[in-house]
């Protein structure tokens, strides 16, 4: 508010136009604009106002703050650096795998290949001793009705060799299925030998990068710690820095050395000044105490 709209409002006053909420809604958000001013001023000033004397508890407490607030980003910044090289260490702990379980792996697949085609062979194995089966049932069956009829006494003979042909097949094809049978069965042993050995691999990477995610979570509850601190001291530093440019802008034109520390802050000193007299005047306005 200006001196001149002061004026007017002070005229509708008289005349009963208060608008109380008005000016107090104004001479709330006139203080935020001059509390923050007041921080920025502080901020940028600060550093150079060990001469003031009224002002030396607050500068050397910023200048302790600020030295522990250093010290407390260095620290951060080691935690994020050990933080980011853990999280490094345990993607590698989990995606890198070692030749000797790249080999295990590979054996697996190729044992398990292999098993696939002796299971083929034995299914094949089945079918054809099926087929033997029933050929052999319809060789006896001929037999018998040649021998009831007495008719083509030769091709008894001739079935009677292929019946043997067939046994002979059968007894081969028995044998190789129990080779095959066991070869499964051994093939099926080995693979469980390989995924335990496997899981051994797998399980030996997951306690590694346990270790280190149990490391990761202790920097991490530094890291919370140092921010807290961080927090608090950030805190502290601005209360301070808002003392220092509320002084200093205050007392510019009184105090010789304040006036020498704001030289290049002038204008935002003026813009202070300013907005204490509108809040002033909406105070007066609203008739607050």
């Amino acid at each position: 508010m200006t001196p001149t709209g002061y004026f007017f409002a002070l005229i509708a006053k008289s005349f009963g136009l208060e608008r109380r909420n008005k000016r107090m809604l104004e001479a709330s958000a006139e203080m935020g604009l001059l509390r923050e001013a007041e921080l920025q001023l502080g901020m940028r000033i600060w550093e150079k106002i060990e001469p003031i004397e009224e002002l030396a508890v607050e500068y050397w407490n910023l200048r302790k703050l600020s030295k522990d607030l250093l010290k407390y980003q260095e620290i951060m910044d080691g935690l994020n650096q050990s933080l980011n090289e853990y999280h490094l260490e345990r993607t590698q702990i989990l995606t890198n795998v070692s030749e000797e379980q790249n080999a295990v792996e590979q054996e697996r697949v190729n044992l398990l290949l292999r098993l696939e085609k002796l299971a083929n062979e034995r299914d094949e194995i089945v079918r054809r001793a099926k087929d033997i089966r029933r050929t052999h049932e319809g060789l006896l069956t001929k037999i018998e009705v040649i021998q009831r009829d007495s008719l083509h006494e030769g091709e008894i003979t001739i079935a009677n060799i292929s019946i043997e042909d067939l046994k002979l097949e059968f007894k081969e094809l028995k044998l190789r299925r129990q080779q095959v049978a066991q070869e499964l069965e051994d093939g099926d042993r080995t693979v469980d030998e390989l995924d335990a050995k496997l899981n051994a691999f797998r399980q030996e990477k997951r306690d590694r990068a346990a270790i280190v995610f149990q490391k990761t979570g202790e920097i991490n509850r530094d890291l919370s710690t140092s921010r807290g601190e961080v927090g608090i001291l950030e805190t502290q530093i601005r209360l301070l820095q808002s003392e220092v440019g509320r002084y200093v802008s205050r007392y510019s034109k009184r105090n010789p050395a304040c006036e020498k520390i704001i030289t290049g802050e002038r204008t935002m000193v003026e813009v202070m000044r300013m907005l204490r007299m509108s809040i002033a005047m909406n105070h007066k306005l609203a008739d607050f105490k």
